[in-house]
């Protein structure tokens, strides 16, 4: 009969001091004293100090070799991080891991195990509540009920009775002794040491068992069983001896190879302790997992006592220190000056060797162990994926799914303009109550673990009869709040973006481009120009070359991509409509310098395709051009045009590329206006609207009454300080 389909025989999850079966109870209290009434003649050789990572000793010894609390994959370790990201305390951290494990199995032996362990009292990771102990395990099958058999392994000499499962004699018994937290009090780590490891009288440290030409830095290979040495009983084996303990007539079963888990550990005597991240330069979700995007963090830890002098911090094994300073007698703390690079790093602690003096043969430094940090300075992307409302929706409860580039990312969602505050922690699968009709944006944006908060991404669309902007990207709405904005060149080439607000006003302003802009003749604020669901901005500088812009969703841009290589200045006005052809993308007109206005439809993915004709001539007679979208009553996008004598006429889209009949909505003064903007609809009606600046810098605002404009508001002043304004 196999063991392994027995779920009754899988590791049990107790693990605090003796667990026996209630029949076999007696019989095992005669077989061995309990382990915690030993003498210590039974234990290891020391410890090291407690890793403030995790709250547990760093190494135990056996006084020939020192293994490390091992816990990462990177180590071979038996128990690893829940989850694939860098290990980190508490939030991916494993429940149990080992200092040491040993373990064999063969034939009825389901399972010998010998280790060293820490763990949490209740089995879920909480500070606190870590507990260490020295653990034997012994699992049994197919022997005879009520016979006993006497175990001789490399830790000891035990007697149990098997007992009746199931019509199956069975052996299954842990011991487990040290320290448990929720007997009141922190763990005593000592006492875990002086619990390793036997009721045998042999020697006076118990050792570790070693595979025999193990790897070097490590005991052995916990995935492959070797034979060993080191059993300080002398028996690098299991013996199990009783009726049928090698099966059918076979008194005696013998397993000699053990899988070892034993990771030998770099920690120096006298050496600095392991560098701790700060918690200010721990950036992210949490304060203790090592993974920041602070490229310069500072590190901290504990010296030996009485030291003086230098104390250096290693990066990646360099050979010269990255950062020194002083030591302040018990502790350090230091600042990396150079920025690391993203990825993991290992950075040490090191002190100078004071026996190095009058011993050339002695180690220069005394370094500590390593501690691995993540710098993650990228942001992740955030994509929403199908299905998506419709646009427009009868769904009044819409929902939507999205993810991340970068795994183990957060998100943060939110509904404009009925939630405009962000939700944090948002799940994929996000479902809102209902909605009233009307024109809505969803957005999204993903959190890495290192704190960085990427672009929104963003879906529009209209619930009701109303469908939403065409693209995903509202036309002058760079900053993904629904609101249109305002972007204005400065003669000393600098870019500023005003937010809109949702009552016909404008935010501070915030410069997002630096310098250089004076090389650009044009300005436009398409919308969504490339299909990434954020608007962008076109610009044609003085070679004739026209740019795309990308919008990061926050105001900003996010790097250029030329869309037309030359021929542009040829062009005495560019416009951007909306969707001027009814494909649903946000096209360009242009006007030549005969007077000709070409559309240049959008191909979708930031570019244009065959350009047509809009207008065939006449165009020059107007002094501006200025796109406003769906400006009257109807569905389709349109134009405002100003001529030489002041007026202004809205000029209706027809849906397929031209216009139908114009109509006067200005009848005189307009030439003392500077600049015409056609943000949408920039108050709180409806109706689409259009932003004047006058010659004396005044910024006015024209409200849209679905048909023409409505009494004027000032909005600004000192608004000639621009020597451009994005149309």
């Amino acid at each position: 009969m196999s063991l392994a389909p027995r779920a009754e025989l899988q590791p049990s999850p107790t693990r605090k001091r003796i667990v026996t079966s209630l029949t076999a109870a007696a019989m095992l209290a005669a077989a061995f004293t309990p382990l915690a009434a030993i003498p210590a003649h039974a234990e290891l050789a020391g410890r090291g100090e407690v890793d403030p990572q995790h709250g547990y000793p760093t190494w135990y010894s056996d006084g020939t070799v020192k293994l490390k609390y091992c816990y990462t994959a990177e180590d071979g370790c038996v128990s690893t991080p829940p989850n694939s990201g860098p290990a980190s305390y508490p939030d991916n951290f494993p429940d149990e891991a080992f200092w040491f494990h040993a373990e064999a199995s063969g034939g009825n032996l389901g399972l010998y195990e010998a280790a060293l362990e820490g763990a949490h009292a209740n089995e879920v990771v909480v500070d606190g509540d870590q507990m260490g102990f020295a653990r034997l395990r012994f699992r049994l099958e197919n022997l005879v009920i009520g016979a006993q058999y006497t175990i001789t392994h490399p830790y000891g000499v035990h007697t149990f009775e098997a007992v009746d499962e199931d019509g199956v004699g069975i052996i299954e018994q842990t011991i487990d002794e040290g320290c448990d937290p929720e007997a009141g009090g922190p763990c005593n780590w000592d006492s875990v040491g002086a619990a390793f490891l036997g009721d045998y009288q042999l020697g006076t440290t118990a050792t570790f068992l070693r595979q025999i030409n193990a790897p070097a830095g490590r005991l052995g290979d916990p995935a492959i069983p070797a034979p060993v040495t080191g059993a300080p009983s002398g028996n690098n084996f299991v013996q199990v001896t009783g009726p049928n303990a090698g099966g059918p007539g076979v008194n005696t079963l013998t397993v000699d190879t053990f899988g070892i888990q034993g990771v030998i550990s770099e920690e120096v005597d006298g050496a600095p302790s392991t560098p701790d991240l700060a918690s200010a330069s721990d950036s992210g979700r949490s304060a203790t997992d090592n993974t920041t995007n602070v490229a310069t963090p500072t590190f901290a830890g504990s010296l030996p006592a009485n030291t003086s002098g230098t104390v250096d911090l290693i990066v990646d094994d360099a050979a010269t220190p990255a950062v020194s300073a002083a030591s302040t007698g018990s502790s350090y703390s230091l600042a990396l000056t150079t920025p690391l690079s993203d990825g993991v790093h290992r950075i040490r602690a090191r002190i100078a060797n004071p026996a190095f003096a009058t011993d050339p043969a002695a180690p220069e430094f005394l370094t500590s162990t390593p501690v691995t940090i993540t710098v993650d300075t990228v942001a992740p992307t955030a994509t929403i994926s199908a299905p998506v409302p419709s646009n427009p929706s009868a769904d009044t409860t819409p929902s939507f799914n999205f993810g991340s580039n970068e795994t183990n990312s957060s998100y943060d969602c939110r509904l404009l303009p009925s939630n405009d505050v962000w939700e944090a922690n948002c799940a994929s699968g996000k479902t809102y109550d209902a909605q009233v009709n009307g024109v809505y944006t969803f957005n999204v944006r993903a959190v890495d673990m290192a704190g960085n908060v990427g672009t929104p991404a963003a879906h529009g669309w209209g619930i009701g009869t109303t469908a939403g902007p065409m693209g995903t990207g509202i036309q002058k709405d760079m900053n993904g709040d629904t609101n249109p904005d305002y972007i204005g060149r400065t003669s000393d080439g600098k870019l500023w973006f005003y937010p809109g607000t949702n009552n016909g006003r404008l935010n501070p302003r915030v410069n997002i481009g630096n310098s250089g802009w004076n090389a650009m003749t044009s300005l436009l604020m398409p919308g969504d120009f490339n299909g990434d669901t954020r608007s962008d901005l076109i610009a044609s500088d003085t070679s004739g070359r026209l740019w795309l812009y990308a919008g990061a969703g926050d105001g900003r841009l996010s790097g250029r991509t030329l869309i037309g290589a030359s021929g542009w200045n040829s062009m005495s006005e560019l416009v951007v409509p909306g969707d001027f052809n009814g494909d649903t993308a946000p096209d360009l007109l242009a006007r030549d310098s005969a007077g000709k206005l070409w559309l240049y439809p959008n191909n979708g993915s930031g570019g244009f395709n065959t350009k047509s004709v809009a207008g065939a001539s006449g165009w020059n007679a107007m002094t501006e051009l200025a796109g406003v979208g769906t400006f009257d009553a109807g569905t389709t996008n349109d134009m405002i045009a100003r001529d030489s004598n002041g007026r202004l006429y809205l000029y209706k889209g027809n849906g397929t590329g031209g216009f139908s009949a114009r109509a006067m909505i200005g009848s005189s003064g307009w030439n003392s206006m500077t600049s015409l903007v056609g943000p949408g609809a920039f108050d709180t009606g409806a109706n689409n609207d259009v932003i004047a600046r006058h010659t004396d810098g005044r910024l006015w605002l024209y409200p849209g009454n679905g048909s023409g404009l409505g009494s004027r508001i000032q909005i600004g002043h000192g608004f000639n300080i621009f020597t451009m304004i994005a149309q």
